[in-house]
């Protein structure tokens, strides 16, 4: 017996053999929508900071502490709508530009849902409106 035919045979690859799968990423129209959106959300944000600056302001104005839970239910206005688009723009990454935006769309609401929410837990907590 020689060395030759001791050698293990080479496996044989189909002549159409898949190729590796390509990375998706966030053409040049997912990055307007991903800014667009952005946007409103930034307004979103905007709306909870004055709230929060403003209520806090009033009631150091007539010298009465706001309660704790109030106090939460303003941080979480404010940082509602970051991590609901930090978690859309990272589910986003890899979706053709219409599917983002509708998921864009979605989550637009589902942020505004929240701050409804905490909007009434904040009125619940607090029911009184200070005179200026």
């Amino acid at each position: 017996m020689t060395s030759e035919s001791a050698a293990a045979p080479e496996p044989v690859l189909p002549a159409s053999a898949p190729a590796a799968p390509t990375k998706r990423v966030r053409g040049r129209a997912g990055w307007i929508v991903a800014t667009v959106f952005a946007f409103l959300f930034a307004v979103d944000v905007f709306e909870a900071l004055s709230n929060l600056i403003g209520l806090t302001q009033s009631f150091a104005s007539v010298d009465v502490a706001m309660p704790a839970n109030a106090l939460g239910a303003l941080i979480g206005l404010v940082a509602a709508p970051i991590v609901v688009y930090a978690l859309i723009l990272w589910a986003t990454r890899r979706m053709r530009t219409g599917s983002a935006l509708l998921v864009f769309l979605v989550g637009f609401a589902v942020a505004a849902v929240i701050t409804l929410d905490l909007q009434s837990v904040y009125r619940g907590i607090v029911p009184f409106v200070i005179p200026s």
